[in-house]
């Protein structure tokens, strides 16, 4: 049985912050420790949510065994080391996206997981989206026909990384999203980048891949002035547009759909290949919102089946490898 009284998270940047804010909301661990190298963030974050956590050292965190969960947000690079510790600690870990970079670090990872029965995640928070969840089930009973064409959007303003490209930043999420889609891995094709900056990382990427004999786009950038995060699949029955960025109306479902004429008899002085296009009626969706992050923690404690496990990310990390 994991205890849910207590829990540490490791990494208190950007994304640690959101995490630790999201735990005291989840009200369900009397305990919420904080470990960050970089003090001046600790103080920051102590100053912020007072007696609601508190600070304890990284090494009396792998000791303590009442801790049983650990909420990793440190940087991909450093956190191979950092989870053989915890793994060797028998904790149960959540580490975000990408969480490991090196396919060589995957295998070692999966043996000491055997070795020492314990649970890893890791948050590829998409996938625990009720509306990814909701076009999944679309996709799986062919109520938007065959997918001919996937165009992802994620675009904004910041924050840039040094540690890593915008493809294991914000592509990542795009790619967890089709594999979870499809239940498949897609397949490399072609990409762009820019090095805006010159700092060895692309700030800017076109990715063009394959799955499921379904042609997929993904744009990514962190420079771009507006907030974007948009899915555009064309079905050969109905088109779908997910705009995250629209509160009122996430999900459009158009009764568009393009197909050719079936010419059953012709003649050599006549042939018609024109297409005939339908345009229909669209159809918001719209569910009672239930937070991502949230599901995805709940899942982390509660399921004995991770969906976002080790594998599934390796699958990950070996098509952005191809890239």
């Amino acid at each position: 049985m994991i205890n849910y009284k207590k829990i540490a998270v490791l990494g208190c940047g950007y994304w640690g912050t959101i995490v630790i804010n999201t735990l005291i909301s989840l009200k369900i661990f009397n305990k919420i420790y904080i470990y960050d190298p970089d003090f001046l963030k600790v103080r920051i974050l102590k100053k912020k949510f007072k007696k609601k956590i508190e600070y304890l050292n990284y090494n009396s965190i792998l000791c303590d065994n009442s801790i049983k969960n650990i909420f990793l947000a440190t940087p991909p690079r450093s956190n191979f080391k950092i989870l053989k510790k915890l793994i060797n600690s028998k904790k149960n870990i959540l580490i975000e996206k990408p969480g490991l970079i090196s396919l060589k670090e995957f295998s070692i990872v999966k043996k000491l997981l055997k070795k020492n029965n314990t649970k890893l995640l890791f948050g590829y928070v998409y996938v625990y989206n009720q509306y990814i969840q909701y076009i999944k089930k679309l996709i799986k009973t062919k109520k938007l026909g065959i997918i001919k064409y996937i165009n992802f959007q994620r675009q904004n303003f910041g924050p840039i990384r040094n540690n890593v490209s915008s493809i294991y930043d914000l592509a990542t999420h795009d790619i967890s999203i089709l594999h979870f889609l499809f239940d498949k891995t897609s397949k490399f094709k072609s990409k762009v980048v820019h090095d805006i900056f010159k700092k060895k990382n692309f700030d800017i990427s076109f990715l063009n891949l394959e799955i499921n004999q379904t042609k997929v786009d993904i744009n990514v950038s962190w420079l771009n002035p507006e907030k974007i995060r948009k899915i555009i699949i064309i079905g050969s029955k109905k088109m779908l547009v997910f705009d995250e960025m629209n509160n009122e109306k996430p999900i459009k479902i158009y009764d568009n759909y393009v197909s050719f004429p079936k010419i059953d008899k012709f003649s050599n002085n006549f042939f018609n290949q024109s297409k005939y296009i339908y345009k229909g009626k669209s159809h918001p969706i719209r569910f009672k919102e239930k937070k991502p992050l949230d599901e995805e923690i709940k899942h982390f404690l509660k399921s004995n089946k991770i969906i976002t496990d080790i594998d599934f990310s390796e699958k990950i990390i070996k098509t952005i490898s191809k890239l």
